[in-house]
């Protein structure tokens, strides 16, 4: 099995203090925008995140978002996971931590692949209020034409263990996290947006534009569990000096 860290763009945030409240004023922080791929030996491919879109790359100064980011595209998604052997057209399963516009910009290369989303968090991205939920629908409005295996907590992808979703809410309701058991790198918790940073993880620290405190908390409760029962090493996708310390694909993790 093959797990490929992929690079989704990057995201200048130009006030820390929405994700860490005691930031203090004035900060600014370059988050990591990863996104991976899974390559199961014998029963198939997952994406894990669709990163920002590929077409901001046209954008040399970015592509600011009110006053809160700027996002980066400098490679093409696309073009990465053709370069690893697995063309977006041909992967079997996307899976997206959560529907918020960083996570789902390039959904719609996934042509022929099954959406694997927990069941609330899907009826809030296509509700009747999906604003309210942080969510954009013209970011992944061609998700609505695929095939979904909606999922009512944590599922086991390839029925063998070695990769499974675990559901951990609070960021949104309907949050997941992902657990990839590889033969020789070991055990790997990857967060989606459980943490935007390897100190606020430590810190237990839930940004301002959450769904649930508590819920948030007790999922990272519930992953620390997991760590320490897998043994296993956590990738928090945003934090940008720990990503960057990554192999990056077509380099990849056994």
């Amino acid at each position: 099995m093959r797990l490929h860290v992929l690079d989704g763009g990057t995201i200048e945030i130009l006030d820390w203090a929405l994700f860490q409240p005691d930031a203090g004023q004035g900060v600014r922080r370059t988050l990591a925008d990863s996104c991976y791929l899974v390559v199961h030996p014998t029963r198939g491919t997952l994406v894990w995140d669709a990163g920002l879109p590929d077409a901001l790359a046209e954008e040399p100064d970015g592509h600011r978002v009110g006053d809160i980011a700027v996002f980066h595209v400098n490679g093409s998604l696309e073009r990465q996971l053709a370069e690893a052997g697995c063309p977006a057209d041909t992967v079997d399963f996307l899976a997206l931590s959560h529907f918020h516009p960083d996570h789902v910009g390039n959904a719609t290369l996934f042509s022929r692949a099954t959406l694997l989303v927990q069941r609330d968090e899907y009826t809030a991205a296509f509700g009747a209020s999906p604003g309210d939920h942080g969510f954009d629908p013209g970011t992944y409005a061609s998700l609505r034409e695929r095939a979904v295996t909606p999922l009512d907590g944590d599922h086991d992808v390839f029925g063998d263990g070695s990769v499974v979703i675990l559901r951990l809410p609070g960021h949104t309701v309907g949050s997941q996290s992902l657990l990839v058991r590889l033969p020789d790198t070991g055990p790997v918790l990857i967060s989606g947006d459980l943490a935007h940073s390897l100190e606020n993880w430590t810190r237990r620290v839930v940004p301002t534009f959450n769904a649930d405190v508590d819920e948030s908390l007790r999922s990272m409760d519930r992953a620390a569990e997991v760590l320490d029962e897998e043994d296993a090493v956590l990738w928090v996708q945003h934090d940008h000096a720990q990503q960057s310390t990554l192999r990056r694909s077509p380099h990849h993790y056994t």
